[in-house]
């Protein structure tokens, strides 16, 4: 069930006991098993606030840099579009599928959907399909999904309630281990490549390089350079707070740090995440960076 907290949220929506955006429509979703995802497409997963936007910057530069696209194959607006999606640009409502069929290859594509939701092509990859798993510790995720929803005005809860759905599964895109652990069961196949926000922060240039090397991107050093600069968090958020074209953009980036969670989460708040943390992924392999 959407649970309690949905009943003065109605721009949240149930789908197959998951919640959703109500910008992610149900025909959006419907739509989504039977995308059809071409051999050259890029693609960016991961649960909403754990360096979508960063990523896609760090893979639109490394395709230009390369000579892989050109102006008019990316989508210069917002690399970072979300493809069940409905956005507006400027007065036209987009939906985000829809505009991506017709999009030149090759395609860069992100989408925050488990993997049971998640078009075929991409859910379970075939031939030279490159996508780009991106984790964020959750504690830092759901500060920062807080602060997003709240300065956007769709979020009418204090921390704690917040703080209570998230933990519970009862936010958009429900729980946030169901996602990560729905797709790092693909961390064998060659398709994939992960990557953790925490690791980024640390070593901007060896996640860069990371992108180009999984892209077959052959760059020269004054070119990933150039890219580390242009993908710093310093850098991003000067460009995305002055966006207007494109919804959401100019409130994508706040802090960019690690650890930020210390900055509202109680003791008891913080044991509970820690020992729900433990309970999902103990034995599992993937564990994350919390300062």
């Amino acid at each position: 069930m959407a649970g309690k907290s949905q009943e003065k949220t109605p721009w949240l929506i149930e789908y197959k006991g998951t919640i959703f955006p109500g910008c992610a429509p149900k025909e959006n979703l419907e739509a989504m098993p039977d995308f059809h995802i071409r051999d050259d497409d890029v693609v960016v997963v991961g649960f909403p606030k754990a360096g979508n936007h960063w990523c896609a910057e760090i893979v639109n530069n490394v395709l230009r840099a390369a000579g892989k696209t050109s102006e008019t194959t990316m989508d210069s607006e917002a690399p970072g579009r979300i493809l069940e999606f409905d956005d507006r640009v400027g007065d036209e409502m987009r939906t985000n599928h829809r505009f991506l069929k017709d999009k030149p290859s090759p395609r860069l594509i992100c989408t925050h959907l488990h993997r049971e939701f998640a078009p075929r092509g991409i859910a379970s990859p075939k031939r030279n399909t490159k996508i780009i798993s991106i984790m964020r510790n959750p504690k830092d995720t759901a500060v920062s999904y807080y602060h997003f929803a709240t300065r956007l005005g769709y979020n009418e809860k204090d921390w704690e309630p917040f703080h209570d759905d998230f933990l519970n599964g009862r936010w958009e895109y429900g729980d946030f281990y169901h996602h990560v652990l729905g797709w790092w069961q693909m961390r064998d196949d060659p398709h994939f490549l992960f990557l953790k926000y925490e690791d980024m922060k640390k070593d901007n240039k060896g996640a860069v390089e990371k992108v180009a090397a999984f892209l077959e991107a052959d760059l020269e050093e004054d070119q990933v350079a150039s890219i580390v600069e242009a993908c710093t968090f310093r850098s991003m958020k000067v460009v995305y707070d002055k966006a207007t074209d494109v919804s959401c953009r100019s409130v994508i980036a706040r802090k960019g740090v690690i650890g930020d969670w210390k900055s509202l989460f109680t003791e008891e708040q913080n044991t509970a995440f820690d020992a729900k943390y433990k309970k999902k992924l103990e034995g599992t392999g993937l564990n994350f960076d919390f300062e």
